[in-house]
């Protein structure tokens, strides 16, 4: 089994992930979203590329878009765990398009400051404003670009690097027809291969993970095509079938 794998729930979502976390234990795993902890209690384990060290209280941990990482949950603690979906997530994007935070941002006093808005993305829920959600994600990063010094980004796992390629892929077709024989023609492999690398890699299959993608973009074109029917729009989305459009909305509601 790949010890490395691709965590689907960070990214098939356009909502921003935020949860309290103890002790939390994961395996080596990566996701497009930028993801930072702020260590509330105790002390938390992490790899981050090749660097393994222990964030304290008041720490905050920060993981790049496609970085592999992982925590462990042999140190009692307690955090605040923060995933920036893509579509939130141009701003930063751009301001760290070739370099990085480091792994650790250590300044206690600074990192308080910003506390209070790591509890405020972890009670936002429908009724707040997209562009308030956006202004705490940017007055966090705003704030932490510039305090700690900038770094080269980490070169990236040849095979994390090829399903970049194939996620960025699908989420530019996602709307069109994708099927395993073209998608795996198209990047050089049998189909065979491709579907089993897929599978261990991103833990669905490929045709659930192009149904999530399509769900979002339903979900993001849902506000700005009103005079659209819900019918219209699925179909828009890419769906081959109403029916198959409401089993995926049913399984992202399960999460």
């Amino acid at each position: 089994m790949n010890e490395i794998f691709y965590e689907a729930i960070k990214d098939t979502s356009t909502k921003v992930f935020a949860e309290v976390q103890k002790a939390y234990s994961c395996r080596l795993h990566f996701h497009r979203a930028f993801e930072l902890a702020y260590i509330l209690d105790g002390q938390a384990q992490y790899e981050i590329e090749e660097e393994k060290f222990v964030a304290d209280t008041d720490h905050i941990v920060f993981s790049h878009c496609y970085y592999r990482h992982r925590s462990f949950d042999n140190i009692p603690h307690k955090k605040i765990v923060i995933a920036i979906p893509e579509n939130m997530s141009y701003d930063i994007a751009t301001l760290f398009k070739s370099t990085t935070l480091p792994a650790l941002l250590p300044d206690k006093k600074l990192n308080k400051t910003l506390l209070p808005y790591f509890e405020a993305l972890l009670k936002s829920d429908e009724c707040t404003p997209e562009i308030l959600i956006k202004g705490y994600i940017n007055l966090i990063f705003g704030t932490l670009a510039s305090h700690y010094a900038n770094i080269s980004i980490a070169p990236t796992n040849k095979n994390i690097s090829v399903i970049v390629n194939i996620l960025d892929y699908i989420d530019k077709h996602a709307t069109e027809s994708i099927t395993l024989d073209s998608i795996s023609q198209r990047f050089g492999y049998n189909k065979s291969y491709f579907s089993r690398i897929f599978n261990e890699y991103v833990g669905v299959s490929l045709c659930n993970y192009i149904n999530l993608v399509r769900f979002n973009h339903f979900e993001a074109n849902l506000k700005k095509n009103k005079d659209k029917s819900i019918t219209e729009q699925i179909f828009e989305a890419g769906f081959q079938s109403v029916s198959t459009f409401y089993r995926v909305k049913e399984l992202k509601k399960r999460g």
